[in-house]
């Protein structure tokens, strides 16, 4: 057990991890980093979130166009070719 502590503080993560818990204090520091970790992270996702929905909304919208284009440029066909 005592091995595996010490292979996986060997790399460069694991021995700061290590330090940093043999600090006095350095727990609830990490914490707080952590927190704010999370923090931005939850920040960031919502605001992607929100990007994604306005393009969504958007590609909804021209869609939406474009297919009332479509049916009005048809109708003119229909009614043009009465006409003829």
């Amino acid at each position: 057990m005592i091995e595996e502590i010490f292979e996986g503080a060997t790399g460069r993560w694991g021995l700061a991890a290590v330090v940093l818990f043999a600090i006095p204090g350095s727990r609830k520091m990490l914490k707080t980093v952590a927190k704010e970790a999370v923090r931005a992270g939850l920040t960031i996702s919502e605001g992607v979130k929100d990007l994604v929905a306005e393009i969504k909304e958007e590609a909804s919208d021209v869609v939406a166009e474009v297919k009332a284009e479509r049916k009005q440029q048809g109708q003119d066909k229909h009614v043009a070719s009465h006409k003829a």
